[in-house]
């Protein structure tokens, strides 16, 4: 897929949409009055822990403490003194933000923190050599483990991003030895700061978009602000790539935002009903618990026999909700409820169709299976808040459940 990328201010926000012939694919936004978070290394100071749940609650100087699983964590970097190597009340820290607070929750974090660039991830406290399965190519694999082999360290290990197949040896080992500076010096400087502050910032949202969106997926960035535009041209020089067109818009009677109509394809995303151009349609459910995804066969009537027209709907649905999971930035588990199939050679043509779209997805998603009520179950790694925390507001009256009570009057 080659596209464009968007990225434009719009209010006290910056955008940043994914495009592909006029189809929104993908979408992200900074409010320039609220500081990022994820990705954020820091010094923080555990306050309490809970050994019911083996976890700790850590401040790094916001409103509620971050939570830090002591099942999935070990290897901390202390930052006072200690006589051992475990983790106590007043313990002081190295820790990175993985997820950001919600509705209930505060901020996840890891002391496994990771170092990424745009063909690598260091990542401390792993110290094996992983790799993206997107890339399929075993030669390709094999030549790649090979060349990370002997920067490897009992320190930190790599993940070999999905970009490393594009380029050649020198660029992949070029930034190898920037990232392990970069791992160095938080190191370095983590010992002279003071609690609470930021030891490394994550790049602004766009910056991280770009560095994560595969090779070819873009041909053409246009930017209406000259400071992007600035660290957008910066991003492209270092990485060599010449390939991207970067275009700055500037008209005072349309501004970027109107010209891709970007008002009307965000309200779109956050609407229940999606239209398939069957005339069948979905209809999308987040909850607090899940995502439910249902298909329905709407004003679509085929001329074959019903479980030929059923299995056609289906197939057609399981690219739409591919791309509105990406779109709407659905995370958690994901229920799908296709239209009933008798065929089981149906079935695992569906599930083979769904599971190609997927793959595509940068966010990780995993396709669990078909539960013998045929509801097909996913899983897709929570990061961002979805599309509607994002852009929207709960409805004051129904808080957000979509339904007012009805006096009959």
């Amino acid at each position: 897929m080659s596209g464009k990328l968007v990225i434009t201010k719009n209010s006290n926000r910056v955008i940043t949409a994914l495009m592909n012939n006029d189809n929104l694919i993908d979408l992200d936004y900074q409010d320039i009055d609220e500081s990022q978070i994820i990705g954020n290394i820091y010094i923080g100071k555990v306050k309490n822990i809970l050994k019911n749940i083996n976890a700790a609650f850590v401040d790094i100087g916001r409103e509620e403490n971050a939570y830090l699983s002591l099942t999935e964590n070990s290897g901390f970097i202390f930052l006072n003194s200690k006589n051992n190597d475990k983790i106590n009340i007043g313990d002081e820290i190295l820790v990175q933000v993985t997820k950001e607070s919600t509705k209930t929750k505060g901020p996840v974090l890891t002391t496994h923190f990771s170092v990424t660039g745009r063909y690598m991830v260091l990542t401390y406290g792993k110290t094996y050599i992983g790799i993206s399965n997107k890339i399929i190519d075993t030669k390709k694999k094999s030549t790649l483990k090979r060349l990370m082999k002997p920067y490897q360290s009992k320190e930190y290990g790599f993940i070999i991003r999905t970009n490393a197949q594009f380029v050649g040896e020198e660029d992949i080992i070029q930034e190898i030895n920037d990232l392990i500076e970069r791992y160095e010096n938080i190191k370095k400087i983590a010992m002279y700061r003071s609690c609470y502050q930021i030891i490394e910032k994550s790049p602004s949202p766009f910056i991280a978009s770009l560095r994560n969106y595969y090779n070819n997926e873009l041909d053409r960035i246009t930017v209406d602000d000259k400071e992007i535009y600035a660290d957008i041209k910066g991003f492209l020089e270092q990485y060599n790539l010449n390939n991207i067109e970067l275009q700055y818009y500037e008209d005072s009677n349309l501004s970027l935002f109107d010209l891709n109509s970007l008002g009307t394809k965000i309200e779109q995303a956050m609407k229940e009903k999606v239209w398939l151009k069957s005339g069948a349609y979905l209809v999308i459910n987040p909850t607090e618990a899940l995502v439910v995804i249902d298909v329905n066969t709407g004003k679509y009537s085929g001329k074959k026999n019903f479980e030929e027209t059923v299995y056609k709907i289906n197939m057609e649905a399981a690219k739409e909700i591919a791309k509105q999971i990406r779109l709407r930035n659905l995370s958690g588990i994901i229920i799908i409820d296709f239209i009933d199939m008798k065929k089981p050679e149906y079935r695992e043509s569906l599930l083979q169709e769904l599971n190609s779209y997927i793959t595509d997805d940068p966010v990780k998603t995993t396709l669990i299976g078909m539960t013998p009520l045929n509801l097909v179950e996913l899983t897709r790694k929570k990061i961002k808040k979805p599309i509607y925390e994002q852009f929207g507001k709960k409805c004051f009256t129904c808080n957000g459940r979509g339904y007012v009570w009805d006096t009959g009057e």
